[in-house]
């Protein structure tokens, strides 16, 4: 196994950290976050892609679980870019992320078909299955390695 190999993993690792940061941010700030999911039905609509379209909640226990959950995926992101700098030192970590971004997918899926969720929610599970896929072929690849 090559530093080639070890760098392509720290790549992806960084790429699914940025990832997480980058597209959960704007859910951590009240109402701005109404805005961003708005976004997600103009793309959503002007693809044609169909399904019910996001509503923004009434109850400020809902938007108060959905900035959480920003804060909680921005702060996901950040461990795993922790982690990038050292993968070998941290499989478990990136196991376990590994299978919540699988785990995440799945339940897009529930709400795309059971709940008929905008369907342009399902370039995340896309994304979040890719990089899970990465992460396990990777740890595979360095298991080797494994100090």
């Amino acid at each position: 196994m090559s530093d080639k190999t070890l760098n392509q993993f720290r790549n992806l690792l960084r790429f699914s950290a940025v990832f997480n940061i980058v597209s959960a941010f704007l859910l951590i700030i009240p109402v701005v976050y109404e805005n961003y999911l708005l976004f997600f039905n103009d793309i959503n609509s002007a693809l044609g892609l169909g399904g019910q379209p996001v509503s923004i909640p009434t109850n400020p226990l809902n938007a108060l679980l959905i900035n959480t959950a920003g804060i909680d995926l921005v702060l996901i992101g950040a461990i795993i870019l922790v982690v990038s700098k050292n993968p070998l030192k941290n499989r478990t970590i990136i196991l376990m992320n590994g299978v919540g971004r699988l785990l995440f997918a799945l339940i897009i899926a529930y709400y795309v078909f059971a709940a008929d969720l905008i369907r342009i929610i399902v370039a995340f599970g896309i994304i979040d299955v890719t990089i899970s896929i990465g992460f396990l072929y990777y740890l595979k690849k360095t298991k080797t390695l494994e100090e």
